[in-house]
């Protein structure tokens, strides 16, 4: 349990209500002594939320528009109070909650560098110290000097980003400021983060569901204002993916499979002479049953009823070592017509990350397969099964109907199947790629030395 002293923020009750004028004029004459009548309509952004940050975790924040993320970062940076309820605040707080905020668009990057400095708390002198940092991690090179309203909005961020960056602070607080910008500099705000989160406290609101599996130790998801549930962000974006597909399209389903026999497959991979000198060290998958009453939810138009792997001779696998051919085989049993149907599937591993994974529409876009109720619709993807670092991976599976953009989702299973990755080795990578061939040689006089 927690002590008191681990708790950086604290939100009790916390509510906020906004008051919201038809005309501008009617804010003017609400405070004047002509009455009693209401002008406004009152909206309340945040409704009774109640928790806990702890020091040095990582909280995201997810919701779907209008759901209150904005306001609950505004009330922590304290740039709106609370209409009621208590927040306490242990330490000190940086900020980024748009792109750009705090900046003069008439005044220059550097100009702008001092003034978000000097109001995120930095003195002068201590501003002059960071300077060249800030303007490195920025990477904008001579735009620095030129006024931020020529910047682009990536280019701001980079900037606002970078000040942030560089305060002494114990909360740093981001409102999707991680949503634009190239993969460099995205791989270079992670890279801080993660580094940031070591010592101090991380409260992200965003939309991109696999950062707050990546990043976060906790997840809060606000559904109108309220706190619709508070943990564990594999757990928690998983139900608000699944919300957000019942808010959608209605009902869930659930599909049905029996156990397999075991065979194997034969892998390929140039460490293999090694590996039979010594076999306790070979890598190995084990491949358990589809569980027929793993979560799911969807529309209910169609059910996935059965998900293994085979090897090339439609022998079932229950396990593999990576590196050989491997079919990925989902039978799906329609219960109304499917014009365009799209079966999908990822592998995620512990933290709910996506490994990898694909779907069927962008080979069958031009030729869809319709199917209709009695008949059964076979999926088969076949690939070369990677190396993925031990532990155990889930394999969650999909059937929609539609385009890649506009689809109903019929049934998409949560940890429809299990995976345990036994690979003794280090990786030191997400996915490891089976060698087929690897090389050393001396090159002398632009010619290779045969071995």
């Amino acid at each position: 349990m927690s002590s008191d002293n681990d708790i950086i923020v604290s939100a009790r009750n916390l509510c906020k209500s906004f008051r919201i004028y038809r005309e501008p004029y009617h804010r003017l004459l609400q405070y004047l002594p002509l009455g009693k009548r209401k002008l406004y309509r009152e909206v309340q952004a945040v409704k009774d939320c109640s928790f806990d940050v702890k020091r040095g975790e990582c909280v995201g924040i997810i919701g779907r528009n209008g759901a209150g993320k904005s306001t609950i970062l505004q009330l922590l940076a304290e740039t709106v109070v609370p209409t009621s309820g208590k927040l306490t605040i242990r330490g000190r707080i940086a900020a980024l909650l748009e792109l750009g905020s705090g900046f003069n668009p008439e005044f220059t990057g550097r100009e702008n560098i001092f003034m978000y400095g000097a109001i995120l708390g930095l003195s002068p002198d201590a501003i002059r110290e960071r300077y060249e940092s800030i303007v490195d991690f920025a990477d904008i090179g001579d735009a620095v000097e030129q006024p931020v309203k020529t910047y682009s909005s990536g280019m701001a961020m980079r900037l606002a980003f970078a000040v942030v960056a560089h305060v002494d602070a114990d909360i740093l607080i981001i409102d999707e400021a991680l949503a634009v910008g190239d993969v460099v500099f995205v791989q270079k705000c992670y890279a801080f983060l993660r580094e940031f989160m070591r010592k101090h406290t991380v409260i992200l609101v965003t939309h991109d569901i696999a950062a707050v599996r990546d990043l976060c130790d906790r997840a809060i998801w606000l559904e109108s204002g309220r706190i619709a549930e508070d943990g564990n962000p594999a757990k928690v974006t998983d139900d608000y993916l699944a919300r957000c597909c019942e808010v959608r399209q209605g009902a869930s389903a659930i599909g049905s499979a029996a156990p397999a026999p075991k065979q194997t497959a034969a892998m390929c991979d140039v460490r293999k002479k090694n590996w039979e000198e010594h076999p306790e060290e070979v890598p190995r998958y084990e491949f358990f049953s589809f569980d027929e009453n793993a979560p799911s939810f969807g529309k209910g138009g169609a059910r996935i009823r059965d998900i293994h792997f085979t090897d090339l001779q439609n022998r079932t696998l229950n396990e593999c070592t990576g590196g050989e051919r491997v079919r990925l085989v989902m039978d799906i049993a329609p219960l109304q017509e499917l014009e365009s149907p799209i079966v999908g599937f990822a592998f995620r591993n512990s933290r709910g990350e996506n490994i990898f994974g694909d779907n069927t529409y962008e080979v069958y876009r031009n030729d869809p397969q319709t199917v209709v109720p009695g008949e059964t619709l076979r999926a088969v993807f076949e690939f070369e099964m990677p190396r993925l670092p031990p532990g155990e991976y889930a394999l969650h599976a999909a059937i929609a109907d539609g385009t890649q953009d506009e689809h109903i989702q019929h049934q998409w299973f949560h940890n429809a199947l299990t995976i345990l990755s036994c690979y003794h080795g280090k990786i030191g990578v997400m996915v490891g790629i089976p060698m087929h061939r690897i090389l050393l040689r001396k090159v002398t006089n632009g010619k290779e030395e045969a071995r």
